[in-house]
């Protein structure tokens, strides 16, 4: 694939993201686990036997702040945070533009459920994008059989995912955070231990980003 057509792949998984998330009509989201804190949300996905998740928590904390955050690149804050990810590591920059940046990415997860799913890797293209009400990486898994599967790591396959920041314009030192992830772990795992799995696991995820927001002084009072 050219870059010309990774990029036109990222930009029909950004515009499906956006679809995710507005058009009501369509995804008729169920609820999963919530807290005063967060909510998690699930539909079927259209792609395969899972489902597509959809979790949603408010930070006192800048848009771009919580953005850096979350974004999966190794020098950034994620790796120090984010007890479910071993490693994340940028395989190619394929375009740097600006508010908008094209890569392949690959992360590897942590075991999960007491060992009983075994650590996971994903190469996945990702786009990252900023408006005037959003800051967004938007995802997909791509066969790249110049980075073939490594031995200690199942490879998985990320369906259309990512995070957006939801920028208020009322407060710009608070913000929305939604993260949509539909991923197939592959190998042998029940379904029924995946779908008690991942909830869990983006809970994990919105606590522990909340913990070091304030352990790092992000928080706006």
């Amino acid at each position: 694939m050219t870059t010309e057509d990774y990029r036109d792949k990222a930009s029909k998984v950004a515009e499906e993201l956006q679809e995710y998330l507005n058009n009501t009509d369509k995804y008729k989201w169920e609820v999963a686990k919530e807290t005063k804190d967060f909510k998690i949300s699930c539909v079927k996905s259209e792609y395969f036997s899972g489902h597509l998740y959809k979790g949603e928590a408010e930070y006192n904390v800048p848009p771009k702040t919580v953005f850096e955050y979350v974004e999966p690149l190794p020098e950034g804050p994620r790796m120090k945070w984010d007890k479910n990810m071993k490693k994340i590591e940028v395989l190619k920059w394929l375009d740097k533009d600006g508010d908008t940046d094209l890569r392949l990415n690959r992360a590897c997860t942590s075991s999960a459920c007491m060992g009983l799913i075994s650590p996971r890797d994903f190469v996945d293209l990702i786009v990252t994008k900023e408006t005037d009400t959003y800051l967004s990486t938007n995802a997909i898994s791509c066969e790249c059989d110049e980075f073939p599967e490594v031995k200690k790591f199942v490879r998985g396959w990320n369906y259309a995912c990512g995070v957006v920041v939801l920028k208020y314009s009322h407060n710009p030192n608070k913000c929305k955070l939604v993260s949509l992830i539909q991923p197939d772990i592959k190998g042998m795992v029940p379904k029924n231990l995946t779908d008690a799995a991942i909830p869990g696991s983006m809970a994990e995820f919105f606590a522990n980003l909340g913990n070091a927001l304030k352990e790092d002084g992000k928080v706006v009072s």
